[in-house]
C-alpha cells in the first residue's frame, strides 16, 4: 500500500454515508510531494464522529484489545458486581474461579468451547470437592494433590486445548487451598468456582459470537508481521559494510525465521478448527487462502542464493546490492500493510513504488552485466531479482485471492484427518497417552517433577512458619517448567516480581482504604497481568501479587501476608529449580545429537519432496506443506536448544560456539532447499535430474546415515555444475537448480565437520 492507499485507507473505512462527513478528497501529486485537500461539513462536529468511529475500528481489529476488555468485564462482575449486590463473601472463590478459566481459554469453534466449559465446570467441582473432603487427613491430600496433579499433566499430551484446560485444573486445586476451613458448607467453594467459570465462560463466548474471526484475522496479521521483521533482517545481509559479522546477523536470521514457524503453526491451528465447523463460505476460503499465501511467502523470504560472505567482492562498489536490499525491504513493508489489511479487513493495493523500485533494480542489472559481460557471478544476483518478482507478482494477484482458489478448500477439507488433534474414542485416547508412559517422554518426567513438587511443597506448608503455604505451590507451579533454560529464566522474573509486587502494594493499601477503590484496582491490576502474561512475566508477577494482596485484604489479612508471600516465593522457587535440576533434568547439551539428527532428516525430507515436484511438476499437495512445515519446525526446535544452553549448569564456552555455528549452516541448508521449492518448475533434463538425485543421495548418506564424505566425488560434481554453469543457453530454471546444488554440496563438509565437534564435546 503505497502513500496514496495509505491516505485513502486511514480517512474511509468509517461508518456509513462519508458524504454527510466527507464532501470531496483530492490526492494531486507535485515532484513526490503529496497535497491533501479536504472539505468538510460541520467540520466541528463531524471531525470528533471521525476521529471516534477511526478508534473504534482501530479497537475492534485489535484482539489484545478486545480480550482486555472482556477481562475488565469479568473481573468487574466479579469483584464490584457482587460487592454491590452484596454478596461480598462470594467474590474471593468468584474470581479465582474466573480467573482460572481464563487460563484454560483457548482459540477455537462455537461447539468445541462449549464443550471446554463443561469439562472445566466438571473438574473444577470435582477436584475441589475431593480436596476439601481430605483436608483432614494431610496425608491422603498429599497423595491425591500429587498424583492428580501428574495424571493431569499427562493429559495435556492429548492436544494444546486439553493441555489449557488441565493447567486451569491444578491451578484451581491450589486455589482450594485458599479457603479450606473457611465456609460452613463444603459445597460453598466449589460451587462459587464454577459460577467463575461459567460467568467467564459465558462471557468468552458472547465476544466469540461478536466478532467469531477476529482471532484467526489477529494470527494470519501476526504472520505477516513476523514475515516483514524475517525481511528486515535478511536486508541486513546486503549491506556492504556488513563484511564481518555475517554469522551474527544468519543467526538473528534463524531466530527470526523461528518466530514465523511458530506464528504459522497458532494460525494453522486457529483456521483448522474453524474449517471442521463450517462450510466453503466467501470469508473462509479467503482465510484459507491467506495462510497458504503465508507459507509460500515464507518459503522465498527464507531462500537463500549464494554465500553471502562473497557478496562483496564484485559488488560492493556498485548499487546493486543497495537496490536489492531497498527491494526487500519495501517487500517487508508490503507484509506489514497486508498484515494491517487483514485486521481491518480492507482491500490491498500494490504500492506503484515497489514496481518501480524492481524496475530501477532490472535495468541496473542489464547495465552491469553488459559492462561486465565476462563477471558470472552476477547470475546469484539475477536469481535474487527473480525471487523479489515472484515476490512481488504474489502481492499483486491478492485482490483475485478470494475467488481464484476456491478448489483448494475442499482439497484441504479432505485432508483434514492428517492433521486432526481431536480424541475420536477411548482407543485413540489411549494411543496419544501411551507413548508418554515412559521416563524417555519429557512430558512424562514434567508429570514426576510436578508430583514432587507439590508433594514437598505442602508437606513445607504444614509447618509452623508457614502460615499461607499454599503460595509455596502457587509459585512452584508457574516456576517449574519442561526445560531447564524457561525454569531459570521464570524463576528469576518471579522472584522479581513478587518482591517489587510487595514494596509497591503496601503504599497501595496504606493511601487506598476503601474498599471500592482497592476493588477497582484489583481489576486494573488484573486486566494488566492477562495483557502482560503472555509478553513480560516479571511485569505480570507484579500485577498478580498486587491482585493478591487487594483481594486478600478483604479477609482483613492484607499486611499480614506480605512477610509470608515472600518467604513462601523463595522456597518455592527453589524447590522447582531442584526439582528440575535433579528429576530426570531436561538439559540440552544431553539432547543435541538428537535434535541434529531430527532437524536433518526432517530437512532432508523436504528436499526429497521438492525434487519430486521437479521430476513430476508443481502442485501444493498436504504432502508437500507438510514436509515443508516439518523441517521449518525441526529447525525452530534446534535453534530453541542452541539459544538455550548457554544458561545451563557449567556451560562449556566451546559447545556453545559450535553450537551457533551449526545453526547458522544448518539454517542456510534449509534457506538452499527453500530457494529450489519456492520454484519447483517441471524439468526434463535427465543430466540436472540425475545430478539432484546425486546430490540427495549423498547428503541422506552423509547426514543420517553418518557416513565418510566423498570430497572426491563431491570436487567433481561442482566441476560438473561449473561447466553446466558456463553454458549460454541455459535457462534461468535451470540455473537456479544447479546453484543450489552447488551450495548444498559446498556447506556439506563444514556442517559435518561442526557436527563431529558437537558430538564429542556432547556430555553424555
Amino acid at each position: 500500500m503505497g502513500k496514496v492507499e495509505c491516505l485513502s485507507y486511514f480517512s474511509l473505512f468509517t461508518f456509513q454515508s462519508p458524504s454527510t462527513y466527507l464532501t470531496y478528497f483530492k490526492l494531486t501529486a507535485h515532484s513526490k510531494k503529496f497535497s491533501v485537500k479536504f472539505t468538510l461539513k460541520n467540520s466541528s462536529n463531524n471531525t470528533n464522529v471521525n476521529s471516534f468511529s477511526l478508534w473504534f475500528q482501530s479497537f475492534k481489529s485489535n484482539a489484545i484489545l478486545v480480550y482486555c476488555l472482556q477481562i475488565c468485564i469479568v473481573l468487574s462482575g466479579t469483584t464490584l458486581g457482587l460487592f454491590y449486590l452484596g454478596y461480598q463473601e462470594f467474590i474471593v472463590p468468584v474470581t479465582l474461579g474466573a480467573i482460572a478459566t481464563a487460563l484454560t481459554d483457548f482459540d477455537d469453534r462455537l461447539s468445541i468451547r462449549l464443550r471446554n466449559l463443561l469439562y472445566v465446570c466438571v473438574l473444577f467441582f470435582s477436584v475441589s470437592s475431593i480436596l476439601d473432603f481430605l483436608h483432614p487427613y494431610k496425608f491422603f491430600f498429599i497423595l491425591f494433590l500429587s498424583l492428580s496433579s501428574a495424571v493431569l499433566i499427562l493429559l495435556s499430551a492429548l492436544g494444546q486445548r486439553y493441555a489449557a484446560i488441565t493447567f486451569g485444573t491444578i491451578l484451581l486445586s491450589i486455589y482450594t487451598m485458599f479457603g479450606l476451613g473457611e465456609y460452613s458448607e463444603w459445597y460453598f467453594q466449589p460451587t462459587c468456582f464454577v459460577l467463575g467459570a461459567l460467568w467467564y465462560g459465558l462471557t468468552a463466548i458472547a465476544f466469540y459470537l461478536i466478532k467469531p474471526t477476529l482471532a484467526v484475522q489477529d494470527n494470519l496479521s501476526k504472520n505477516f508481521e513476523k514475515i516483514a521483521e524475517l525481511l528486515f533482517a535478511k536486508a541486513k545481509l546486503f549491506d556492504p559494510d556488513n563484511t564481518e559479522n555475517v554469522e551474527q546477523l544468519l543467526y538473528e536470521l534463524s531466530l527470526k525465521n523461528s518466530e514465523v514457524v511458530q506464528a504459522l503453526n497458532k494460525t494453522k491451528a486457529s483456521l483448522l478448527t474453524r474449517l471442521k465447523a463450517s462450510r466453503a463460505n466467501h470469508n473462509t476460503i479467503y482465510w484459507l487462502n491467506l495462510y497458504f499465501l503465508a507459507q509460500d511467502i515464507h518459503e522465498q523470504a527464507s531462500s537463500n542464493y549464494l554465500h553471502y560472505e562473497h557478496i562483496h567482492k564484485n559488488f560492493s562498489r556498485t548499487d546493486l546490492i543497495f537496490r536489492i536490499q531497498k527491494n526487500i525491504r519495501l517487500h517487508a513493508i508490503s507484509c506489514q500493510e497486508l498484515a494491517q489489511c487483514i485486521l481491518h479487513n480492507t482491500t490491498y493495493e500494490p504500492s506503484f513504488e515497489r514496481i518501480q523500485a524492481l524496475h530501477y533494480l532490472k535495468s541496473s542489472m542489464q547495465d552491469w552485466i553488459q559492462s561486465n559481460p565476462q563477471n558470472i557471478d552476477v547470475k546469484n544476483l539475477q536469481l535474487i531479482q527473480t525471487n523479489l518478482e515472484n515476490f512481488l507478482e504474489r502481492f499483486t494477484g491478492l485482490k483475485n485471492l478470494q475467488t481464484q482458489q476456491e478448489n483448494r478448500y475442499q482439497q484441504h477439507v479432505d485432508n483434514l484427518n492428517l492433521l486432526d488433534d481431536d480424541i475420536h474414542d477411548l482407543q485413540d485416547l489411549w494411543l496419544k497417552l501411551k507413548q508418554h508412559l515412559t521416563p524417555q517422554s519429557a512430558l512424562f518426567r514434567h508429570a514426576v517433577r510436578i508430583a514432587f513438587v507439590f508433594a514437598v511443597g505442602y508437606s513445607i506448608s504444614l509447618l509452623p512458619f508457614a502460615k499461607n503455604g499454599y503460595w509455596i505451590l502457587l509459585t512452584s507451579l508457574f516456576v517449574c517448567q519442561m526445560r531447564y533454560f524457561a525454569t531459570k529464566s521464570r524463576l528469576k522474573m518471579r522472584t522479581l516480581g513478587t518482591l517489587l509486587g510487595v514494596l509497591i502494594g503496601m503504599p497501595i493499601l496504606y493511601f487506598v482504604p476503601s474498599i471500592e477503590g482497592q476493588l477497582l484496582l484489583t481489576i486494573i491490576f488484573g486486566v494488566c497481568f492477562f495483557y502482560l502474561s503472555a509478553k513480560k512475566y516479571a511485569m505480570a508477577t507484579l500485577m498478580a501479587t498486587l491482585m493478591v494482596l487487594l483481594i486478600f485484604n478483604l479477609k482483613g489479612a492484607g499486611y499480614a501476608i506480605i512477610l509470608p508471600r515472600i518467604i513462601d516465593t523463595l522456597i518455592g522457587c527453589f524447590i522447582a529449580w531442584f526439582a528440575v535440576s535433579t528429576i530426570w533434568p531436561d538439559w540440552d547439551f544431553r539432547n543435541i545429537s538428537n535434535t541434529i539428527k531430527k532437524s536433518s532428516k526432517a530437512t532432508l525430507d523436504y528436499l526429497n519432496a521438492v525434487v519430486e515436484q521437479y521430476r513430476f511438476g508443481k502442485n501444493n499437495s498436504i504432502e508437500y506443506r507438510k514436509a515443508r512445515r516439518f523441517a521449518h519446525n525441526a529447525q525452530t526446535e534446534l535453534s530453541t536448544m542452541i539459544s538455550s544452553l548457554s544458561t545451563e549448569p557449567n556451560p562449556n564456552s566451546e559447545l556453545i560456539h559450535h553450537a551457533f555455528r551449526y545453526l547458522v549452516y544448518s539454517h542456510s541448508q534449509l534457506s538452499y532447499v527453500s530457494a529450489l521449492g519456492s520454484h519447483r518448475e517441471y524439468v526434463e533434463d535427465e543430466q540436472i535430474l540425475n545430478l539432484m538425485q546425486w546430490t540427495q543421495n549423498t547428503l541422506e548418506a552423509v547426514l543420517l546415515n553418518q557416513e565418510a564424505i566423498p570430497e572426491q566425488n563431491i570436487q567433481l560434481k561442482l566441476d560438473e555444475i561449473s561447466q553446466l554453469n558456463n553454458q549460454a543457453d541455459l535457462s534461468d530454471d535451470l540455473l537456479l537448480i544447479l546453484k543450489q546444488m552447488s551450495l548444498l554440496l559446498e556447506t556439506l563438509p563444514e556442517l559435518i565437520q561442526l557436527r563431529s565437534t558437537l558430538l564429542a564435546l556432547e556430555i553424555k
